[in-house]
């Protein structure tokens, strides 16, 4: 009877054990088939048993008996330690049962378990990489900057510039990358350079036209940035001397004085400068002229957006000079002849040059007349002295003849200046007269080349005629129909091989404007510059 009782007993303690297992199971993620396997087969607790040991505190001995099945003998032989557990097995056994239905009718889960551990890495993942890629030392510089409030630096013409860029931070070497904001560094007229490993800026600047150049900095261990934006200033060198341009009130011609003294003369029709050693002038005209202090390089010195104001005195004490604000510039008047010197001051220097006053204006000897065609596509050129032209190709030889070619309705430019005997302009361009033979010619002042334009209308020979004076000079063309295709070099007869006398042999002065037409310059105009810059 107390075998029976002792049995009965046993057998529910072996069910609570197997209950209490299959909940165990069921909180470690063990499927419910397992469970099943647990309470209704004997084999397959032998599986179970293995996952009871972690529950170390819920029953020791409930593998043994489950395991054991109906060995009584190892019932008996462990009957006392089943009498102390026996109390707890019911009380143990409607608890597990109860929790364990929720935790077995949601065997479900157990793919969200399973789940879980994949979607944990890919979480993780990037959390573990994200400190790696970030550094631990930002770069920085010491003073802060805007791309509108820059940090602002020196550099002088002519004197070498350089300054080093030295960031802090970043987690290895740091380089310096240049940007320049205000100009290309293929036309830098002052030669900027920089080092990236070194973060060196380096020049010598020359001019102060372009302004301060502005570089945008960026200092980087190829990881993180920072960016510094920098202003050089160009300041001029010291001043040396003064430049200005001299306009005559009867010439054309125009001359430019260096801060050195040297005279540069540049006359209509001229190729290019000519230094001269003087500035000529005539009683009772005048010139204008208004000074700039610069340096060696020729920046002006003297600070400010307007022309500064500048002083002018002669040696001659009857010279007149007045002070012209709205020109800024001054107008010195001769009022006797001879040789003085004038001396022009701005900015704390001064430069001098030597102007000769003739009695009386020169008489005029000739005129230098150049023709153009035109379009002045094709390079041709013809030079007229007198009554004789001279035709100057694009490619070939001079050579002389009787008339000019055209076609109906072509315009050509005819540049032309008197000259005296030694071959100095006399006057300017308005002086001249010009007159056609042919009434329908259209005759026509350009203010801005210096020049006269002639259309011609018909087509037939004319002769245009210009006059300074009694002196004369004479251009023939030769018009054709508009459908007709001249051949300049086929078309126009070549004339006698000597030039026809105007007071003058071709060695002579008026040969000059001949040279300059051969040269393939053309009787070019060059104008005063009023102003530098």
């Amino acid at each position: 009877m107390n075998q029976s009782c002792k049995y009965t007993l046993r057998r529910s303690a072996a069910i609570g054990a197997a209950i209490a297992i299959v909940t165990a199971s069921s909180a470690f993620g063990i499927g419910a088939s397992a469970a099943s396997a647990a309470t209704g087969e004997t084999a397959a607790p032998s599986t179970t048993a293995t996952s009871a040991p972690q529950d170390a505190t819920t029953a020791t001995t409930a593998p043994d008996t489950t395991a054991a099945g109906t060995d009584t003998d190892t019932d008996t032989e462990q009957g006392a330690p089943d009498d102390a557990p026996a109390d707890p097995a019911p009380t143990t056994d409607p608890g597990p049962t109860t929790e364990t239905v929720t935790p077995d009718n949601t065997p479900a889960p157990t793919p969200a378990a399973t789940e879980t551990p994949t979607a944990d890495p890919g979480t993780t993942t990037p959390a573990a990489e994200q400190p790696a890629a970030e550094a631990s030392t930002p770069v920085t510089w010491a003073e802060p900057s805007t791309k509108d409030s820059p940090i602002v630096l020196t550099a002088t013409a002519g004197q070498p510039f350089s300054h080093t860029f030295t960031a802090q931070g970043g987690d290895g070497p740091l380089e310096y990358l240049f940007n320049p904001l205000n100009f290309f560094p293929n036309n830098d007229v002052n030669g900027w350079s920089w080092n990236e490993q070194t973060g060196v800026l380096s020049a010598t600047p020359k001019s102060t036209i372009d302004g301060p150049a502005l570089f945008e900095v960026t200092a980087t261990d190829l990881h993180q940035t920072a960016v510094q934006y920098i202003q050089v200033d160009i300041e001029p060198g010291a001043p040396v001397g003064v430049t200005f341009g001299v306009d005559s009130s009867d010439s054309d011609v125009s001359w430019q004085v260096d801060a050195d003294g040297t005279i540069r003369e540049y006359t209509p029709g001229g190729t290019g400068e000519t230094v001269v050693s003087e500035v000529p002038a005539t009683v009772g005209s005048s010139m204008t002229l208004a000074g700039l202090a610069v340096d060696a390089l020729g920046n002006r010195t003297t600070p400010g957006d307007e022309y500064p104001r500048s002083t002018v005195t002669s040696t001659t004490a009857s010279d007149g000079v007045v002070w012209d604000p709205k020109w800024s510039a001054n107008t010195v008047t001769f009022s006797e002849p001879g040789t003085r010197t004038l001396t022009v001051s701005e900015g704390g220097v001064s430069t001098s040059f030597t102007v000769r006053v003739s009695e009386a204006p020169t008489p005029v000897a000739g005129i230098a007349v150049g023709v153009l065609p035109a379009d002045e596509t094709s390079g041709d050129r013809w030079g007229v002295e007198g009554d004789v032209i001279t035709y100057y190709p694009a490619d070939g030889d001079a050579q002389r003849v009787d008339a000019i070619p055209a076609r109906q309705g072509d315009r050509v430019q005819i540049r032309a200046l008197a000259v005296d005997a030694d071959g100095q302009p006399v006057g300017d361009h308005t002086d001249l007269t010009f007159t056609s033979d042919v009434a329908s010619d259209r005759i026509e002042y350009d203010p801005e080349a210096v020049a006269t334009w002639v259309t011609f209308e018909h087509a037939s020979p004319h002769t245009v005629t210009v006059a300074s004076g009694d002196v004369t000079s004479t251009i023939r063309f030769e018009v054709q129909p508009t459908a007709t295709t001249t051949v300049t070099t086929t078309h126009t007869p070549t004339a006698s091989g000597t030039l026809a006398y105007t007071g003058a042999d071709e060695s002579g002065p008026l040969a000059w404007a001949l040279g300059l037409l051969a040269s393939g310059a053309g009787l070019l105009v060059w104008r005063l510059r009023r102003r530098l810059g």
